[in-house]
């Protein structure tokens, strides 16, 4: 998909773009809220979590994992393991 770029300084113009984009079949993204979303990162008690890619291909990783007889208990015990 092609994407320009387009600046303005009066609000009518958006609203024309807008108007114009239903009418040609275009979409009108704000680069600004973007950033945004991108950028949010949430806390569950005082630790960062960033949000994960949903371009990943999820079935490439189960090529990984097949046949090699792991499962969630024995990928725990050896994973995180405490230091005593």
């Amino acid at each position: 998909m092609h994407e320009v770029v387009i600046k303005y300084k009066n609000q009518k113009t958006l609203k024309a773009l807008t108007a114009l984009g239903e009418y040609l079949g275009f979409t009108i993204a704000d680069p600004q809220k973007k950033e945004k979303k991108e950028k949010e990162v949430y806390h569950i008690n005082g630790i960062p979590v960033e949000s994960g890619d949903p371009k990943i291909d999820m079935q490439a990783l189960t090529s990984i994992f097949t046949g090699e007889n792991i499962d969630a208990k024995t990928l725990r015990k050896s994973a995180w393991q405490r230091k005593r």
